[in-house]
């Protein structure tokens, strides 16, 4: 029960938190968009809170994928330039790191359904006024040294993970981990 009436505190006190800051921005209707303005509201409102989540679904195209990656990235792309005009224009930008990740990246053929399926390699994007590394952190890949059709990675994603948690959130990234990881210089 306590644990209950605790979470419901913190809801009510997380609501009230986002109506007392609304953010006046213009951002897409989809869900995206939607989330990434309440977002935006929960950061101006100066909650203590250091990360939020969303998640933008249906990236998994083993099946006709260029419309729907079409789709997909322009929603994407739409929510987030939204969303970080809305944090220059209230002066937040410099405060924040938005992160994009996947669990599985894609192969490089398409397959015999006009898509791809699970591969190695991934992007990540990070976009945020405290970046000390603009555009690409590593090289192209190179398609034609595959690793038995998948792409070869050139950063390990944990060590991206190990340098958002330590030098962003000033978090023990060892102790989460579990390992010590190569810290890079794009924060």
């Amino acid at each position: 029960y306590k644990t209950l009436s605790e979470t419901l505190s913190s809801a009510d006190y997380i609501f009230k938190q986002s109506r007392l800051h609304p953010t006046n921005a213009v951002y897409p209707t989809t869900e995206l968009g939607r989330s990434l303005k309440t977002i935006a509201s929960l950061i101006f409102s100066d909650i203590n809170t250091k990360v939020y989540y969303v998640s933008l679904g249906s990236f998994d195209t083993h099946t006709y994928q260029e419309g729907r990656q079409a789709r997909l990235f322009t929603e994407m792309n739409d929510a987030i330039k939204a969303f970080v005009k809305d944090l220059k224009a209230q002066h937040r930008f410099e405060d924040v790191l938005l992160f994009t990740f996947s669990e599985f990246g894609r192969r490089v053929s398409q397959n015999a359904s006009n898509g791809t399926d699970h591969g190695t390699a991934n992007n990540m994007l990070m976009v945020g006024g405290g970046l000390k590394q603009k555009g690409l952190i590593n090289a192209m890949p190179d398609l034609a040294n595959l690793d038995a059709g998948d792409l070869k990675y050139n950063i390990d994603f944990k060590s991206v993970y190990a340098t958002i948690l330590h030098k962003w959130l000033q978090a023990d990234d060892q102790l989460i981990l579990k390992k010590q990881y190569e810290y890079l210089n794009f924060i």
